[in-house]
């Protein structure tokens, strides 16, 4: 295990469901490599807004915070791109 990877551990646990899950309108934080969802993790301002990480590049982000989230990230000087 990676140095990143336990570093995500620590901060932002990995999401296990027991049984497979569909979640409808969920919102997803990915970000290209996993420095940067350790950093945004890390970081008090951004770090509420994250449930979970699905992967070491990607979060799953509170319901009904994804508008918070990004202008959360704006101000952080963050380019985050909506699909």
């Amino acid at each position: 295990m990676s140095s990143i990877s336990k570093t995500l551990d620590s901060l932002l646990p990995q999401v296990t469901p027991r049984q497979n899950e569909i979640h409808l309108n969920a919102t997803v934080l990915e970000v290209a490599e996993p420095a940067q969802l350790a950093e945004l993790a890390a970081d008090a301002k951004f770090r509420g807004f994250l449930l979970g990480r699905l992967s070491d590049t990607a979060a799953l982000v509170d319901p009904g915070s994804a508008k918070l989230l990004e202008d959360a990230l704006l101000a952080g000087g963050h380019t985050p791109k909506k699909v």
